[in-house]
């Protein structure tokens, strides 16, 4: 943030919480590159009962920051989204010992893709299934046709690390200001 930003912010009466987002991309042949896992499973969410585990797996990961009511109305209106024929984002599960474990979207529009809402469930953090999901989107994107992804991380988020091993570049920056107003 450079100095004049941050004067001007001082003088505000009313203190945002600030965020800082980093745009990160990759091409999709990186996918190649990268180890992971092999002992899970992806699945695109095509049945009811992958969407209902790619649902439940995002409540899991997302409750404790959200509330769980929020969590399930936030996932239970994207998965109306999931399922329109017509709309480039899909939802794939990622599961391990037959159990749902992770998700991640993919949507894929106009020769670049983007990678949204990425969760695995906190016990399998850091396991390499993370790194499994990145590179099963990547061959997918790349089979469309898809030469760059991109996707959007909190930058003190602890995925970051995983997306730069995969091969991730960060691009540009975004600040969000959220104003809490009573």
């Amino acid at each position: 943030m450079d100095k004049l930003t941050e004067d001007k912010l001082r003088e505000l009466h009313i203190k945002p919480e600030i965020t800082v987002y980093d745009y990160m991309h990759i091409k999709t042949d990186r996918h190649r590159n990268i180890v992971g896992n092999t002992d899970c499973i992806i699945k695109k969410a095509i049945s009811d009962d992958i969407m209902l585990d790619g649902r439940n797996v995002d409540v899991l990961a997302n409750e404790a920051t959200m509330g769980r009511d929020f969590a399930q109305r936030r996932i239970h209106r994207k998965s109306k989204v999931y399922q329109t024929d017509n709309l480039p984002l899909d939802l794939y599960v990622c599961y391990h010992n037959d159990l749902p474990i992770g998700n991640c979207e993919l949507m894929v529009l106009h020769n670049i893709a983007k990678i949204e809402d990425f969760d695995i469930l906190e016990e399998y953090q850091r396991k390499g299934f993370g790194s499994t999901i990145i590179k099963y989107l990547l061959k997918i994107a790349e089979e469309n046709d898809v030469k760059d992804v991109y996707l959007i991380t909190d930058s003190s988020d602890t995925a970051k690390e995983m997306y730069k091993k995969c091969g991730f570049e960060k691009i540009g920056v975004k600040t969000e200001l959220f104003f809490e107003l009573k």
